[in-house]
């Protein structure tokens, strides 16, 4: 294998030419694919945490280590891909993410001034802790968007969320908090609150942890006064909202780098690994999207890992479409 020829697969420079020999090698050697997927999670990993990584400087790193090994072994001729694959996925972990707490927090925050308004985001596979100008601070879960305005004239806050975001609220009586998320309003009364709203869910939650907070419609119509230890679901094609009681440790988990799974569909699984990993999940067979599963899983493995670990509690299986171009697709069966 030539020297670039790997790096040229993971970063997309790779000629037809190039795509053709190692993805033809890659599908004869079935059990180098699995070698070959984590390795590529652990780079994407790193691509997206670490602006500043000179990647040729990296991989020429990785290479020399990989060729030193051969030359010292007694065994040149054993010594392929595998280990290759292995040592990389080793060295892309220290030298490309850059630490246990890089790897999963990472401050995107733009703020424009010139507007008055702040834009906050989280990049995939990320954690952005970030803080209003008022003092609120908020942390955002992958591929989440916030923007905060202060009306300092009418005395009023508003925040509008696309995604997932976790609230510890700068209360002030003279001047509340609201926050915008799709058909609905959350009115800060002395807050701590998770609010989970990606467009392409079926339901918007909000989960108060303590304070109080009301939920209102657009027009600023109420609908319910959440008390702590209350979940309003609302679903949005019917309309409906429907109060549980929470874990708040669920809540916690996803700001400290773990799935918590609670008796949840297989689908639903699906999407939150979708949002974190990049990847796209496919169903063959129907009746696997209503499984259920409960168990924690660390977000610092990878995606293979976790799939790995639900299937070990049940009968399905997988296979993985490799793509370069665009997200990969991972077909259950």
């Amino acid at each position: 294998m030539q020297k670039n020829l790997l790096l040229h697969i993971l970063t997309g420079e790779a000629s037809l030419e190039e795509k053709e020999e190692f993805y033809h090698w890659l599908e004869n050697n079935k059990e180098e694919q699995e070698h070959f997927f984590d390795l590529k999670s652990v780079w994407l990993y790193s691509s997206m945490q670490n602006e500043a990584v000179d990647v040729d400087s990296e991989f020429n790193a990785l290479w020399h280590k990989m060729e030193h090994q051969r030359r010292i072994s007694s065994e040149k001729q054993q010594i392929g891909r595998r280990v290759f694959f292995r040592y990389a996925a080793i060295i892309l972990l220290v030298l490309g993410v850059g630490g246990v707490m890089g790897y999963f927090f990472a401050q995107n925050k733009i703020v424009y001034h010139d507007t008055g308004t702040q834009k906050y985001t989280a990049m995939r596979g990320s954690v952005s802790i970030v803080e209003f100008a008022d003092g609120t601070r908020v942390w955002l879960n992958s591929e989440s968007k916030v923007t905060f305005h202060e009306d300092v004239k009418n005395k009023q806050r508003f925040a509008e969320l696309t995604g997932e975001a976790y609230f510890e609220v700068a209360h002030r009586d003279d001047c509340p908090l609201v926050v915008k998320i799709g058909d609905l309003v959350v009115r800060d009364l002395g807050t701590t609150f998770n609010v989970k709203a990606y467009p392409g869910d079926k339901y918007i939650e909000t989960s108060l942890v303590e304070g109080k907070a009301d939920i209102l419609t657009n027009t600023g119509k109420p609908i319910v006064a959440l008390h702590p230890g209350e979940s309003a679901m609302y679903y949005k094609a019917e309309k409906r909202m429907e109060i549980r009681k929470i874990t708040e440790n669920v809540l916690s988990a996803w700001r400290e780098g773990k799935f918590v799974i609670r008796d949840q569909k297989l689908e639903d699984i699906f999407t939150e690994l979708s949002r974190w990993y990049g990847v796209e999940f496919l169903f063959e067979n129907s009746k696997l999207r209503d499984y259920r599963f409960t168990g924690n899983i660390k977000k610092s493995t990878t995606a293979l890992h976790v799939l790995k670990v639900l299937r070990a509690t049940t009968d399905f299986n997988y296979r993985i479409i490799e793509s370069v171009d665009k997200p990969d697709v991972i077909i259950i069966y």
